[in-house]
């Protein structure tokens, strides 16, 4: 923490409000290791790509920084539990290990930020743009991504359990090894996703577009599947136990091994479909 923040902190201690200083503050200042807290930081401009601002380990948890510009900040390890940051532009920002648990990222830029570690649990990211940034391995559990064009990125062993995916465009999407369990696919679109292992054990998938989806080795037990289209789905090896798959479209899909046992498959779909080996 440098000596113009200290004393910038120092007198606003008691309303907690730096709106009034946005013509002073300037980008690229040194808040590491602040603890700002219920601050209010509403549109001020604190960083830049020339001059990158450091909130390093800064205590930013429910923070207003609704419309704030960080671009190419230093946030990493950052605590913005619960913060309000919606609107703001973190584009090319460092949230390595960064707390982002319940905070609002409604509408956010994060366009090329790195993430890497960081925990989203119960984020809202609806509207945000997540162009370039690495999902791999992430905890999105809980989170609101209804809406959002996530077409072909990779999220590979992503929390995603009880995550809101409704309407979401998962098309080409990678999502192997990936924990789904809870999550809304309501209107979700999965066409051509990789699914290989995933876990989508008791999902209602009723409608839910799976055309040539990879679902090989995947668990689908109990899983509802009425009037899915899985026409070209890759079905190798999938756990389909107790699932329903009444009316669903299995049109030369490939059901090698599959584990059919229990599963309801009254009125589907199978012509040209691979059943060698399922049982």
């Amino acid at each position: 923490m440098e000596k113009k923040v200290r004393e910038l902190l120092n007198k606003h201690k008691n309303d907690k409000d730096l709106t009034t200083e946005k013509d002073y503050i300037e980008p690229g200042w040194d808040w590491s290791k602040t603890d700002l807290e219920e601050w209010n930081f509403e549109q001020l401009s604190l960083s830049n790509f020339i001059s990158g601002a450091i909130f390093q380990k800064a205590n930013l948890e429910r923070i207003n920084l609704h419309g704030a510009i960080l671009t190419g900040a230093n946030l990493e390890r950052t605590n913005l539990t619960g913060a309000n940051l919606e609107r703001i532009n973190l584009t090319g920002a460092n949230l390595k290990g960064a707390n982002l648990k319940d905070a609002n990222l409604k509408d956010a830029n994060l366009k090329g930020a790195n993430i890497k570690g960081a925990n989203l649990k119960g984020a809202n990211l609806t509207g945000a743009n997540i162009k370039g940034v690495k999902l791999i391995g992430i905890n999105l559990k809980d989170a609101n991504l209804t809406g959002m064009n996530l077409t072909g990125t990779n999220l590979e062993r992503t929390n995603l359990t009880g995550t809101n995916l409704e309407r979401t465009n998962l098309t080409g999407t990678n999502l192997k090894d990936t924990n789904l369990v809870y999550a809304n696919l309501k209107g979700t679109n999965l066409k051509d996703a990789n699914l290989t292992g995933a876990n989508l054990t008791g999902m209602n998938l009723t409608g839910t577009n799976l055309e040539r989806t990879n679902l090989t080795g995947a668990n689908l037990k109990d899983t509802n599947l009425v009037y899915a289209n899985l026409e070209g789905a890759n079905l190798k090896r999938t756990n389909l136990t107790g699932a329903n798959l009444e009316g669903t479209k299995l049109t030369s899909a490939n059901l090698k091994g599959t584990i059919l046992m229990l599963a309801n498959l009254e009125g589907a779909n199978l012509t040209g479909a691979n059943l060698e080996g399922a049982n």
